[in-house]
């Protein structure tokens, strides 16, 4: 579906104008850009390539309470081509809508 000058459905108050977005690196994807408040918005056939991508390259995890905070685990391939250990510190970040989890360096 062509969503190229529509309202944005997010905000209702911009247009949606076509362009190319880098979803990971080297994978190009047709995308929409609100030009009031720059919401991104896909087709359905885009969102569910997307969608498939990340499964491939990722693993669904869950959040879970542990006291006062919130947890999540880290599979146990990633612990062991990364060497952690338990309680080894690490240094936790966000970028947009994403979580990067960096070990510390020894």
């Amino acid at each position: 579906m062509n969503f190229e000058g529509k309202k944005c459905g997010v905000c209702d108050k911009g247009r949606l104008h076509k362009f190319m977005e880098e979803i990971s690196p080297g994978v190009l994807v047709e995308a929409f850009k609100c030009d009031y408040a720059g919401h991104i918005s896909y087709s359905e056939n885009v969102m569910r390539g997307i969608e498939a991508l990340q499964r491939e390259i990722s693993e669904e995890r869950h959040v879970v309470r542990i006291g006062n905070s919130l947890a999540v685990t880290i599979p146990m391939e990633i612990v062991k081509l990364l060497g952690l250990k338990a309680r080894e510190k690490v240094f936790v970040r966000s970028t947009g809508s994403e979580i990067i989890i960096r070990p510390s360096p020894t």
